[in-house]
Protein backbone atom coordinates (compact mmCIF):
# COMPACT_ATOMS: atom_id res chain seq x y z
CA UNK A 1 0.00 0.00 0.00
CA UNK A 2 1.13 3.52 -0.92
CA UNK A 3 1.68 5.90 1.74
CA UNK A 4 1.84 9.37 0.63
CA UNK A 5 3.23 10.54 3.69
CA UNK A 6 6.74 8.48 3.02
CA UNK A 7 8.44 11.71 1.01
CA UNK A 8 7.67 13.89 4.46
CA UNK A 9 8.67 11.09 6.58
CA UNK A 10 12.03 10.23 4.73
CA UNK A 11 12.58 14.43 4.70
CA UNK A 12 12.04 15.02 8.30
CA UNK A 13 14.46 11.73 9.15
CA UNK A 14 17.20 13.82 6.62
CA UNK A 15 16.42 16.98 8.30
CA UNK A 16 16.62 15.42 11.96
CA UNK A 17 20.39 13.64 11.06
CA UNK A 18 21.09 16.36 9.32
CA UNK A 19 20.88 18.86 12.13
CA UNK A 20 22.86 15.88 14.44
CA UNK A 21 25.86 15.32 11.98
CA UNK A 22 26.44 19.23 11.61
CA UNK A 23 26.49 19.82 15.32
CA UNK A 24 28.91 17.04 15.68
CA UNK A 25 30.90 18.21 13.12
CA UNK A 26 30.49 22.25 14.10
CA UNK A 27 29.59 23.03 11.12
CA UNK A 28 26.79 26.40 12.59
CA UNK A 29 25.39 27.39 9.61
CA UNK A 30 24.10 24.03 8.32
CA UNK A 31 22.86 23.81 11.92
CA UNK A 32 21.38 27.07 11.62
CA UNK A 33 19.44 25.84 8.12
CA UNK A 34 17.81 22.88 9.66
CA UNK A 35 16.35 25.44 12.16
CA UNK A 36 12.55 27.52 12.45
CA UNK A 37 13.68 30.87 13.54
CA UNK A 38 11.59 30.45 16.57
CA UNK A 39 12.67 27.29 17.42
CA UNK A 40 12.68 26.04 20.90
CA UNK A 41 15.29 23.59 22.70
CA UNK A 42 14.24 21.25 25.61
CA UNK A 43 17.51 19.70 26.91
CA UNK A 44 16.99 19.39 30.27
CA UNK A 45 14.40 21.10 33.03
CA UNK A 46 17.22 23.50 33.90
CA UNK A 47 18.28 23.87 29.97
CA UNK A 48 15.87 25.83 27.51
CA UNK A 49 16.98 27.67 24.63
CA UNK A 50 14.10 29.79 22.60
CA UNK A 51 15.66 30.60 19.08
CA UNK A 52 17.32 29.31 16.52
CA UNK A 53 19.97 32.24 17.01
CA UNK A 54 19.95 31.51 20.68
CA UNK A 55 20.30 27.63 20.27
CA UNK A 56 23.51 27.97 17.41
CA UNK A 57 25.00 30.80 19.43
CA UNK A 58 24.64 28.22 23.15
CA UNK A 59 25.86 24.59 20.59
CA UNK A 60 28.68 27.05 19.78
CA UNK A 61 29.86 28.32 22.90
CA UNK A 62 29.42 24.85 24.67
CA UNK A 63 31.13 22.77 22.24
CA UNK A 64 34.25 23.97 21.80
CA UNK A 65 37.54 22.11 20.48
CA UNK A 66 37.85 20.42 23.35
CA UNK A 67 34.29 18.79 23.43
CA UNK A 68 34.13 16.10 20.97
CA UNK A 69 30.48 15.04 19.82
CA UNK A 70 28.92 11.87 18.56
CA UNK A 71 25.39 11.49 18.17
CA UNK A 72 23.28 8.58 17.13
CA UNK A 73 19.39 8.54 16.41
CA UNK A 74 17.52 5.46 16.02
CA UNK A 75 13.51 4.16 15.95
CA UNK A 76 12.18 7.19 14.35
CA UNK A 77 8.46 7.40 14.32
CA UNK A 78 7.35 10.77 12.82
CA UNK A 79 3.52 11.27 12.43
CA UNK A 80 2.45 13.85 9.56
CA UNK A 81 -0.26 16.64 9.76
CA UNK A 82 0.16 18.53 6.56
CA UNK A 83 2.76 20.87 7.01
CA UNK A 84 3.67 20.15 10.79
CA UNK A 85 5.00 17.06 12.16
CA UNK A 86 5.68 15.28 15.23
CA UNK A 87 9.26 12.55 15.51
CA UNK A 88 10.18 10.42 18.51
CA UNK A 89 13.94 9.02 18.46
CA UNK A 90 16.38 7.49 20.53
CA UNK A 91 19.19 9.28 20.69
CA UNK A 92 22.66 7.64 22.13
CA UNK A 93 25.60 10.49 22.64
CA UNK A 94 28.97 10.19 23.63
CA UNK A 95 31.06 13.64 24.55
CA UNK A 96 35.00 13.53 24.96
CA UNK A 97 35.53 16.47 26.93
CA UNK A 98 39.40 16.54 26.80
CA UNK A 99 39.35 19.91 28.82
CA UNK A 100 37.91 18.18 32.03
CA UNK A 101 39.30 14.88 31.87
CA UNK A 102 35.92 12.81 30.95
CA UNK A 103 34.21 10.74 28.20
CA UNK A 104 30.46 11.05 28.92
CA UNK A 105 27.63 8.33 27.31
CA UNK A 106 24.02 9.01 27.32
CA UNK A 107 20.79 7.54 26.01
CA UNK A 108 18.13 9.89 26.03
CA UNK A 109 14.36 9.80 24.10
CA UNK A 110 13.82 12.93 21.96
CA UNK A 111 10.55 14.20 20.61
CA UNK A 112 10.61 16.94 18.15
CA UNK A 113 7.83 19.21 16.19
CA UNK A 114 8.65 20.27 12.79
CA UNK A 115 6.87 22.56 10.52
CA UNK A 116 6.60 23.22 6.80
CA UNK A 117 8.51 26.28 5.36
CA UNK A 118 6.89 27.34 1.93
CA UNK A 119 10.54 28.01 1.01
CA UNK A 120 13.06 26.08 3.26
CA UNK A 121 10.90 23.46 3.13
CA UNK A 122 10.78 21.23 6.63
CA UNK A 123 12.17 22.74 9.18
CA UNK A 124 13.31 21.86 13.36
CA UNK A 125 10.87 23.79 15.77
CA UNK A 126 11.34 21.99 18.87
CA UNK A 127 13.70 19.50 20.52
CA UNK A 128 13.39 18.27 23.36
CA UNK A 129 15.08 15.50 26.13
CA UNK A 130 14.24 13.16 28.08
CA UNK A 131 17.95 11.73 29.38
CA UNK A 132 17.09 7.77 30.60
CA UNK A 133 20.94 6.90 31.04
CA UNK A 134 23.99 8.81 31.58
CA UNK A 135 27.21 7.40 32.02
CA UNK A 136 30.96 8.86 32.67
CA UNK A 137 34.11 7.98 33.17
CA UNK A 138 37.45 9.72 33.92
CA UNK A 139 40.52 9.98 31.21
CA UNK A 140 42.79 9.22 33.88
CA UNK A 141 41.17 5.69 34.09
CA UNK A 142 42.03 5.52 30.02
CA UNK A 143 46.02 5.77 30.33
CA UNK A 144 46.10 4.57 26.55
CA UNK A 145 43.23 7.15 25.35
CA UNK A 146 44.32 9.50 22.62
CA UNK A 147 42.30 11.90 20.80
CA UNK A 148 43.95 11.71 17.22
CA UNK A 149 41.10 14.30 15.48
CA UNK A 150 38.56 16.44 16.13
CA UNK A 151 36.73 18.81 13.67
CA UNK A 152 38.94 22.20 14.17
CA UNK A 153 41.92 19.45 13.28
CA UNK A 154 40.67 18.48 9.63
CA UNK A 155 42.50 15.13 10.30
CA UNK A 156 40.99 12.58 7.82
CA UNK A 157 42.10 8.92 9.20
CA UNK A 158 40.11 7.28 6.81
Amino acid sequence: MHDPQSADRWALMELRHRYMRSVDLRDWDAVAATLAPEMVARYRPDLVTEGADALVAELRARLTDERITVHQLGNPSIEVDGDHATGTWTVSDRTVCTDVGYVVEGASLSTDRYRRDPARGWLISEISYRRFCETSVSLADLPSFRVLATPATGLDLS
